[in-house]
């Protein structure tokens, strides 16, 4: 995607993008710990099964369809977490957390925004960011990277939430 941009654009748009997503993660660890609590995940399975998804999360060939493919399987396998299938209502588990992988594309968007306003005028990547298929590839990598960081944070909640219910 920045293989038209020289390196000190590759890495001022890559610091840019690193920026505007530690600014806006907090958004996102919000929401992780509702689903969580939601869910009382760390309380219907000792083992984390956030470990093989997040695996699949970085793989090179790793997408938003291969992620919530692979999330909506362990609904259905059998010897999966109890989590994955844990009932709040008519929501189940596996189903919002895929929803919320879908919508952190407006977290992305939101994102990409930010980084077009922080960059001046007379900057180069200004021209590259106009570009609207640049804009989309660009939405589409730090989509992928939200959900990398999502799932990362949602192992370490299970985590935290397992290790509070030895102490209660």
């Amino acid at each position: 995607m920045q293989d038209n941009l020289d390196s000190f654009s590759r890495q001022q748009l890559e610091f840019r993008i690193q920026k505007a997503m530690a600014d806006h993660i907090d958004h996102i660890i919000d929401r992780i710990n509702t689903i969580a609590e939601k869910f009382s995940i760390g309380n219907e399975d000792k083992k984390s099964p956030f470990r093989n998804v997040l695996s699949n999360a970085v793989s090179p060939s790793a997408s938003i369809s291969s992620i919530t493919l692979f999330i909506q399987c362990q609904i259905g396998k059998s010897g999966a977490s109890p989590i994955w299938s844990k009932r709040i209502g008519n929501e189940l588990f596996a189903t919002v957390l895929v929803l919320q992988i879908e919508q952190l594309i407006e977290d992305a968007n939101t994102v990409v925004k930010y980084i077009r306003k922080s960059i001046p005028k007379n900057n180069p990547l200004n021209n590259y960011l106009d570009n609207v298929n640049n804009q989309k590839e660009l939405t589409k990598e730090i989509h992928l990277k939200l959900v990398q960081l999502y799932l990362g944070y949602l192992a370490r909640k299970h985590t935290a939430l397992v290790g509070e219910t030895r102490f209660k």
